[in-house]
C-alpha cells in the first residue's frame, strides 16, 4: 500500500516561501477523544517525534512523566517523553499509529516534527524533492519486528 502527498508550502518571515515535507495528520493524547488536525514536518534526521509543551496540552498528551534534556539543532531543551496517537489517510485507508513523542516544555516556535523511532517503523519513505513530492510505503510491520531484533 503506497500513497504519495505534495509538499506543504510555508512561507517564512522574511516572505520567502519553502516547498517543504509537511503533511497533514491528525494527532491525539490519552487523555482526549478527538484528533486535531495539523501540518508536521517528516523528518528523517530526527530521532522521535517532538512536539510543543501548548500543541501537547492541546490534544491531551500526558506531560507527567520525568523531565529531561534532548539535543537538537537548537540546542539543549527540557522535554518529557510519551506517547500520541498519530492518524494519517492514504489514498485508500487511514492509518492509526501509536509513536513515541517528545514534549517540549519551553516556550518554543518548533513545529510538529515525526521522527524515525516508531514513525519510520511503518512506513518506507521516500522524499523527491526535485518533484516537491514525499511518497509512503506501508511496512509489513511482522517483517519488520523480525528483522530488526538485536541478537
Amino acid at each position: 500500500m503506497t500513497f504519495s502527498r505534495r509538499y506543504h508550502i510555508e512561507t517564512r518571515k522574511d516572505g520567502v516561501q519553502k516547498r517543504l515535507p509537511h503533511v497533514l495528520v491528525g494527532l491525539k493524547g490519552k487523555n482526549s477523544e478527538i484528533f486535531i488536525d495539523t501540518y508536521a514536518l517528516v523528518d528523517s534526521g530526527a530521532d522521535i517525534s517532538v512536539i510543543p509543551k501548548d500543541f501537547a496540552e492541546l490534544i491531551g498528551v500526558d506531560i507527567g512523566g520525568p523531565k529531561g534534556i534532548a539535543n537538537g539543532l537548537g540546542g539543549e531543551v527540557e522535554v518529557v517523553n510519551s506517547k500520541m496517537e498519530l492518524k494519517i489517510k492514504g489514498d485508500r485507508m487511514t492509518y492509526d499509529l501509536n509513536v513515541p513523542v517528545q514534549v517540549i516544555l519551553s516556550n518554543s516556535k518548533i513545529p510538529v516534527i515525526l521522527g524515525r523511532d516508531g514513525f519510520f517503523s511503518y512506513f518506507r519513505i521516500e522524499f523527491d524533492h526535485a518533484n516537491s513530492r514525499i511518497k509512503f510505503v506501508k511496512n509489513d510491520i511482522e517483517n519488520f519486528k523480525l528483522n530488526n531484533i538485536k541478537k
